[in-house]
């Protein structure tokens, strides 16, 4: 994952490698789970004769670190490849005819001797052969390879199923109009991108150096750059979590994405710059797949939105970076407090949601809901609990009769139904009316 020169060297002759830090580590770990989840999903249909699969990483580095324990660490072009063979290894368990996963690998950085040392390691991990075939490596920038990379994408078909990893260094490298054209060019594509929120925001200010910056990658309309100064004088410790509030929102539309999450990720240090770690889908089940994952490397709440839309990993949290407990929150209270604060939101706003509507589909509901708080389907059944069990919101099955008792019960067919007492604190409220004169 190619980043700034003087720490992200790689020299295959001389064993240059730059040392993966532990919020990076943190990153690979989510690709690795991901990719064996996603082809996880896929595959439970046992039809399938092959899963047909692609993925672009459009900043591949050079595909090795340091482990800063005398060891060493791969990157995220020899995880995506290795993590596909262990899928078609477990899920070809107990099968009398096996099932392959054909995938295409594009690997693109844009510094040759990058690519050349990433050539070198696949080598060393007896992908070598490969080379050519499957996996294809280029020295360019990623924009400029993305349309060549396309055509060869919808000619090997299968679904047209890529998953982009887009780890630049900074927030100016892929502007959000290449990232909507892939989305509009390619039918089943999915985006991983990094985006360094916090240098974005730190040195953000109405200056026309900084506005083209922001319009270059096409959210300088999302910026309240009439009213900056002003947040900036009256609210000094919120301006910048209002500030990202804007911009997720304009990431979400100009990605052209219908689902995304984000999951902030802190290195290490006294002020370390937050960045984002985006997942963009067109699919709702990928989307729920990734809260998921994300759910099992959270370790923090931000206060940039709601603690049901948004949290991260933090380094300075994690023991194993620290060496350090922390015991205010734990990981086993992290997730539990996370699991309480989300109960206690949504047990609120969904039933009123539901009562706006008087009825409409679960799926319908999850769907509304999906970008808007990080709780996967399983928790906001749970969330459904309580007014579910009262009668206060009804589940209903696909079949009109078959009634659920439990939130935790509720199918992805069934319809939620206003019913027709409600309760007192769900009533519309009442109009007032002028004396008469």
């Amino acid at each position: 994952m190619a980043k700034d020169e003087e720490k992200y060297r790689w020299d295959w002759g001389t064993q240059t490698f730059p040392t993966i830090d532990p919020h990076s580590r943190i990153k690979h770990q989510i690709i690795d789970d991901y990719i064996q989840a996603y082809i996880d999903v896929l595959m439970r249909n046992q039809q399938m004769p092959e899963l047909g699969l692609s993925i672009v990483d459009g900043f591949s580095g050079g595909g090795i670190y340091h482990d800063g324990a005398g060891g060493t660490h791969f990157g995220s072009p020899v995880i995506a490849l290795e993590a596909i063979q262990e899928s078609e290894v477990r899920n070809n368990q107990g099968r009398i005819k096996p099932r392959t996963i054909r995938s295409q690998h594009y690997f693109v950085d844009v510094k040759p001797e990058n690519i050349a040392c990433l050539h070198a390691v696949l080598a060393a991990r007896g992908h070598a052969s490969r080379v050519g075939s499957d996996v294809h490596l280029h020295s360019a920038e990623f924009t400029q390879a993305l349309p060549i990379i396309a055509q060869k994408l919808k000619f090997f078909g299968k679904g047209e199923r890529v998953l982009f990893l887009l780890d630049q260094y900074g927030y100016g490298d892929v502007p959000f109009p290449k990232i909507k054209w892939i989305f509009q060019n390619l039918s089943s594509a999915e985006v991983l991108l990094t985006f360094n929120v916090g240098f974005l925001v730190t040195y953000l200010a109405d200056r026309q150096a900084n506005r083209k910056a922001i319009s270059n990658i096409g959210l300088d309309h999302h910026v309240p750059w009439s009213t900056l100064k002003e947040l900036k004088a009256h609210q000094p410790r919120n301006w910048q979590y209002i500030i990202q509030r804007f911009l997720s929102e304009g990431i979400k539309q100009e990605s052209g994405a219908e689902y995304m999450t984000v999951f902030f990720i802190r290195p290490a240090g006294n002020n370390p710059m937050a960045y984002w770690f985006i997942h963009l889908a067109n699919n709702y089940r990928a989307n729920d797949v990734m809260k998921k994952i994300h759910w099992k490397y959270g370790n923090n709440f931000s206060h940039m939105l709601s603690p049901s839309s948004f949290f991260g990993y933090d380094a300075n949290r994690d023991i194993a970076v620290t060496g350090q407990p922390d015991l205010l929150l734990d990981e086993h209270h992290f997730d539990d407090a996370t699991a309480d604060r989300i109960r206690d939101e949504l047990s609120e706003l969904l039933p009123r949601q539901v009562y706006d509507r008087e009825r409409q589909p679960f799926s319908g509901l999850m769907t509304g809901l999906t970008n808007y708080t990080m709780a996967d389907e399983l928790r906001v059944k749970q969330a459904l609990d309580m007014a579910i069990a009262t009668g206060d919101v009804l589940a209903v099955g696909k079949d009109g009769k078959t009634k659920r008792r439990k939130g935790t019960s509720i199918k992805s067919t069934d319809t939620l139904i206003a019913p027709p007492q409600r309760p007192m604190f769900f009533l519309p409220p009442v109009k007032k009316t002028k004396p008469e004169s």
